[in-house]
């Protein structure tokens, strides 16, 4: 017979299954947690995950660590972490570039951003800035364009990478004006941005802050920007709408993620973690000084986003291999 106190033995256990997912969750995190950036340090997504990492690790009172696995454009350090467990104590800090580089790899790619990954939050995004030598006869965007028109193919610009957002904004601006340029990749945005300034590659589309300095110590000179405003810290710049190219906006984010198969408590638990540094006006004053700005998606959205990022991506890698 099934008594009285078999059935309320049984409503407890229910009740202790239903509230499980939620005390696993708060007695997360039980050890440090490791931050794996795929880029060197001073870059713009290493900067933004030591950011995050000092607030998560003073908001969950438990370390922080970042540990930059820098290689192949990324794919080193997203690797890593693709094959790493998921139980929400090894997590990628990562941007565009990272998804886009594996369509370049030379050799087999083993992860999938789309498949091998749980989403927790985006925090930050940022434009980039066209620029060319400070005494460079193209004084417009619409000289470097009326030039690319005018001889095809013999414009040339840097990128840090084959597969890099610097390289993809170059082609998105080559398809937008039905113009073609000479691809001259690099190991880095440093020596892409410093032979432009030596006079050896006509232009680049870097993010600001492998710009914003060359600009203001009079080494490079600004076209436009691909945001939808002007940047503070060089105002002068206009967008490339206003520059004369429509629709010309190009952003790279920066989020987290997981290995697939985290527990969804532990990703909730991070998302909200990340969402509330990513409101806070500390974060925001960050951004700004960075020249980026807060673009915040709770893991939901991101998930939802995700999907849409890597096919725009995915074709925009595609036309450079036709150009």
């Amino acid at each position: 017979m099934f008594s009285r106190r078999h059935f309320l033995k049984s409503l407890a256990s229910l009740g202790a299954v239903a509230c499980a997912p939620s005390a696993f969750a708060q007695q997360f995190p039980s050890r440090p947690i490791r931050i794996v950036v795929p880029a060197s340090p001073g870059t713009a997504v290493d900067i933004t995950a030591r950011f995050v990492a000092e607030a998560l690790a003073k908001n969950l009172k438990t370390p922080v660590m970042v540990d930059n696995r820098a290689g192949a454009g990324g794919l080193i350090g997203t690797d890593a972490v693709a094959k790493a467990p998921g139980d929400g104590y090894t997590l990628l800090f990562a941007g565009v570039p990272h998804l886009t580089t594996r369509w370049f790899a030379e050799g087999p790619v083993t992860f999938d951003p789309v498949k091998d990954f749980v989403p927790i939050a985006r925090v930050s995004s940022s434009a980039l800035g066209i620029v060319v030598k400070a005494d460079s006869p193209y004084k417009t965007l619409s000289d470097l364009v009326a030039a690319m028109k005018r001889k095809p193919g013999e414009i040339t610009y840097s990128s840090g990478g084959a597969g890099s957002t610097s390289h993809l904004c170059s082609v998105m601006l080559n398809d937008l004006t039905k113009t073609r340029a000479r691809h001259i990749p690099y190991k880095g945005n440093g020596p892409a941005v410093t032979d432009v300034i030596a006079g050896q590659v006509d232009f680049t589309c870097q993010g600001a802050p492998s710009v914003v300095p060359m600009i203001k110590a009079g080494k490079l000179r600004g076209l436009a920007v691909t945001s939808a405003g002007r940047w503070g810290e060089i105002p002068d710049v206009p967008t490339s709408a206003q520059a004369g190219v429509a629709g010309y906006q190009v952003a790279s984010w920066i989020g987290a993620l997981a290995p697939v198969g985290t527990p969804a408590p532990i990703v909730q638990r991070l998302s909200d973690e990340l969402v509330r540094i990513a409101q806070s006006p500390a974060f925001k004053a960050f951004c700004a000084h960075q020249s980026m700005y807060v673009d915040i998606a709770d893991r939901r959205q991101f998930l939802a986003d995700l999907p849409k990022e890597d096919a725009h991506w995915k074709r925009i890698a595609q036309l450079s291999k036709e150009s």
